[in-house]
């Protein structure tokens, strides 16, 4: 019985542990894309680089012009946003994972929210790839504009993995529900 029961401490202690690093990386995670964006938006002769070899396959008649660059950084917002949320609650849910709360109601929705943020990062990554072609063609001269949709294998497993966090969550809500009622009863 004791040695299940320290074990079962030093377990919580790695967890503990470890959510602390992780807490940690996401933030300075967060913190790095941030200051991506920022310099994304303020330096054109590190950011154009980028935007010719992200959108490699198309051609920019006109090259990128301080009206492109707002637009693309205007589309380049909704992603990151949405990186940012899924961020943020994973660091609330290692905080809380840290606390020793893993099997918690609260646990449970903020695993609901990060995969609901990767889902909602997928959808948008194709909308800003396919926005941001249309962006960057349209004063092409005609039959030289172009619509770029791209949906990938690491889109498609964004999608999913979104989806299982999403339905994780879920269970363990209920979990953690069905837990609460069974202690209310003893």
């Amino acid at each position: 019985m004791t040695a299940t029961v320290k074990s079962a401490s030093e377990t919580l202690d790695r967890i503990s542990r470890a959510s602390r690093f992780l807490k940690r990386l996401t933030t300075l995670g967060a913190v790095v894309l941030v200051g991506f964006g920022v310099a994304f938006a303020a330096l054109p002769s590190w950011s154009d680089p980028l935007i010719y070899n992200a959108f490699s396959d198309l051609t920019i008649a006109t090259g990128i012009t301080a009206t492109k660059r707002i637009g693309l950084v205007v589309l380049m917002a909704f992603p990151l946003a949405a990186t940012l949320f899924g961020l943020w609650h994973a660091r609330l849910l290692f905080a809380s994972y840290e606390r020793g709360e893993v099997f918690t109601g609260t646990a449970a929705s903020h695993i609901r929210l990060v995969g609901l943020a990767m889902l909602i990062n997928a959808i948008l990554s194709v909308g800003f790839r396919t926005l941001g072609s249309i962006l960057l063609t349209h004063d092409n001269t005609a039959g030289s504009r172009a619509v770029s949709v791209s949906f990938s294998g690491d889109t498609f497993l964004l999608v999913l993995m979104g989806g299982l966090l999403i339905v994780i969550g879920w269970v363990m809500r209920e979990a953690a529900r069905l837990s609460e009622e069974n202690r209310q009863f003893v």
